[in-house]
Formats: structure tokens, C-alpha cells, sequence
């Protein structure tokens, strides 16, 4: 029983003088939890911009770009060209071609004593209708369902009898000018009436038969812009 106690005391003392020894000193081997030489490097080389400036320069070369200003971009292979885009080199869909006229070979006068009559003329020939008018009132003379045949539309105006221009409430004559294009009849009909009112409702009619006869006369180049009815 002693010899237990006496052991006991031993291993206690032992314990004791162990705990107060001192920690070994770190081993100078182990490795620094401090940054790495490499590292600190990089950061001082991320702090300071004249240390990337020749890396800047290698990775963008703006001598090597394309130069913004002549860069084109090619049209697709369908695509029109501009220059002629524009230009109209054939007719329109539902253009008429226009009837080339002869050249004039004269002028027959029609007045209003050839109301009713048949009037007769030469392929080429002008067709002169003189009928009194004042437009000052709203009222003139039209054609009436005129249309391309042996006689086409030339011209149309509206003068003073005497001659001179036309005053605001003085009479005067409108004039409307066909000219004769191929043998054949036509009727020709003018309606005095105010462009407002109703088709129906006119103050006078005119109308007489043109008979054209002859050789037709070659035909020359028709003016660009013809004269408007």
C-alpha cells in the first residue's frame, strides 16, 4: 500500500516539472505566413502604371487597327446602285403611249354659226373653236367626253374679242384647239355650264361633226410636255 502511494507522488512531480518547461521555438524551416517575395513583387508592379506601360503597349497596338474611316461595308449582290436608282429608263406600269402628231398643215376657224353643222378638215389640220364666254359670271365652255380619235386634244385659252388681255367682268372668247391626226368622223361637243354645278346642268351646248379626209401626214416627235385640256 505504501509502495503505491510513494508511486503515485512520483508521477505527480514528474507532471508538474513538465508543465512548467517552456514551448519549443518555432523551427526557423517552417515556412512564413507573410506574403511571397513574388507577390510583393506584383503588387508593386500593379501599383505603378509606367511598370504596364510596355506590357500596354505589346497587348494593343493601335498602329496595327484598321482605321475606322475607311472601312466599308460591301452592299449584298442584290442590292441597286444609287447612281441609277433614280433614273427612269422604260415606261411605268399603265402608261399610255402617246400618239405621235403631224405637223401642221393649216387652220380651219369653227364658230358657234357651225353649231349643228359638219365640219370639214385635212389630217394635220388645227381645228380653231371660238365661242363667247365671260368666266367672270363662274360659267365657261368644256369639252364634252372628248376623246382620242380623228382629232386630238392641242390646246385651250381664254381671250379678249378685241384682242388684249382679258378684263374681270368683260367678255371674251374661249378658245379650244384641236388638231386633225387621222382620216375619219368625230363629233365634237362643249358644254357651257359652272365647273360646281351638276354634269347636267349647263346653259348652252355646242356641238358639231368634224369629218377628216386625206393622206395622213407623217407624223414628227411629240413634245415633251403637251399642252393640258
Amino acid at each position: 500500500m505504501k509502495v503505491l502511494l510513494v508511486a503515485c507522488l512520483l508521477f505527480s512531480a514528474v507532471a508538474a516539472l513538465r508543465a512548467q518547461e517552456p514551448a519549443p521555438a518555432a523551427s526557423a524551416a517552417s515556412p512564413s505566413p507573410g506574403p511571397s517575395v513574388q507577390e510583393t513583387d506584383t503588387g508593386k508592379e500593379a501599383s505603378d502604371p509606367a511598370a504596364l506601360a510596355p506590357a500596354l503597349r505589346e497587348e494593343v497596338n493601335l498602329a496595327d487597327t484598321a482605321d475606322s474611316e475607311s472601312m466599308e461595308i460591301p452592299p449584298p449582290p442584290d442590292a441597286t446602285d444609287p447612281d441609277t436608282s433614280g433614273q427612269v429608263t422604260g415606261p411605268l406600269p399603265g402608261d399610255e403611249e402617246v400618239a405621235q402628231r403631224p405637223p401642221v398643215t393649216g387652220t380651219v376657224e369653227v364658230t358657234a354659226q357651225d353649231n349643228g353643222k359638219v365640219v370639214s378638215a385635212a389630217p394635220g389640220n388645227l381645228v380653231r373653236i371660238a365661242l363667247e364666254s365671260n368666266p367672270s359670271t363662274g360659267y365657261n365652255w368644256e369639252l364634252r367626253d372628248f376623246s382620242y380619235g380623228a382629232a386630238d386634244f392641242y390646246a385651250s385659252d381664254v381671250v379678249a374679242r378685241q384682242g388684249g388681255n382679258v378684263f374681270v367682268g368683260a367678255p371674251g372668247n374661249t378658245i379650244f384647239t384641236l388638231q386633225a391626226v387621222k382620216a375619219g368622223t368625230q363629233q365634237i361637243t362643249a358644254v357651257y355650264r359652272r365647273p360646281w354645278e351638276a354634269p347636267d346642268q349647263v346653259a348652252a351646248t355646242f356641238s358639231f361633226q368634224l369629218e377628216v379626209a386625206g393622206d395622213e401626214v407623217a407624223p414628227h416627235a411629240t413634245p415633251e410636255t403637251p399642252p393640258a385640256p
